[in-house]
């Protein structure tokens, strides 16, 4: 019988220092740590803290989910965003029940408690309804809702929501193709036209180390794609669409972001089917 020698090559990391179960603790704390900071999310929930300040927390997404193909009146895009600033990044399941409460929604959006009631209870069911479209990097168009559960209760004066776990990982990723914005940015928006607006701004906008750390960038897009990813309504004729939306999304992003919008038409043939947008905020 031949015995064959087997040798077992077992590397170490001299930073992590495994000598015991303290320090295996500290190390997966540090490791946790600095996901976390990767991640450029600092959502410390508003229940665990009553301090914290609901603005304070970010709101990152998928490139692909920012430009996705749905449409949000305004109270339900900001419980929309104010929801999925509170997911935990560190969490390990796609599975998370998050809580809004009316008085961090009044907080943050400048509305009365009395009516951060009814925002909340209003927006329950599109959370639940409406239908996201996302075109993915495969070619797959995946169709999917925000939530798989949510639960209004008014004497409580909150509303907790399940997040559908297949829109979970467009939603907490520490890849490329996501990006960030701080909820803070948006809660002053008027016009869900424009939240939206700024976040395919958000998706596009150039690496902040080649721009001398100033949000800017550039895209062209089609007409057609546009108005999917606005949810602007096909009666919309192009006036309509240029007048109640893309002019309105241009001087709020103007008035209450300070960031700058041109944009350019291009035509084919007669007709207007591509927009060239160029943005940058304004010091």
């Amino acid at each position: 019988m031949v015995k064959e020698n087997i040798i077992i090559y077992v590397s170490f990391n001299k930073n992590l220092n495994f000598m015991g179960d303290c320090d295996i603790d500290a190390a997966l704390a540090r490791i946790k740590a600095n996901i976390e900071k990767r991640a450029a999310n600092k959502n410390t929930l508003a229940n665990a803290d009553p301090d914290h300040e609901l603005t304070n927390n970010t709101v990152t997404k998928s490139h692909a989910l920012s430009r996705a193909y749905y449409r949000f009146g305004l109270v339900e895009k900001r419980c929309m965003e104010a929801l999925i600033s509170k997911l935990n990044p560190l969490r390990n399941d796609n599975i998370q029940d998050i809580e809004l409460r009316a008085l961090d929604y009044a907080k943050a959006f400048g509305v009365s408690e009395k009516i951060a009631y009814r925002d909340l209870s209003s927006a329950v069911d599109a959370l639940l309804n409406r239908i996201i479209i996302v075109n993915e990097d495969n070619g797959r168009i995946r169709k999917m809702t925000l939530t798989i559960e949510a639960i209004y209760e008014e004497k409580a004066g909150k509303v907790t929501v399940a997040f559908n776990p297949r829109i979970v990982p467009h939603l907490i990723g520490l890849r490329a193709k996501f990006s960030s914005y701080p909820l803070k940015a948006a809660v002053d928006f008027s016009s869900s036209y424009t939240w939206r607006f700024y976040e395919l701004l958000v998706s596009w906008a150039q690496k902040k180390e080649d721009t001398g750390g100033v949000f800017a960038g550039w895209l062209t897009v089609s007409v057609e794609e546009l108005r999917k990813m606005l949810g602007v309504p096909d009666v919309y004729a192009w006036s309509m669409f240029e007048n109640r939306v893309l002019d309105v999304v241009k001087a709020e992003l103007l008035e209450k972001a300070n960031i700058q919008v041109n944009i350019t038409r291009k035509k084919t043939g007669r007709k207007i089917t591509h927009l060239k947008i160029e943005f940058i905020a304004r010091s």
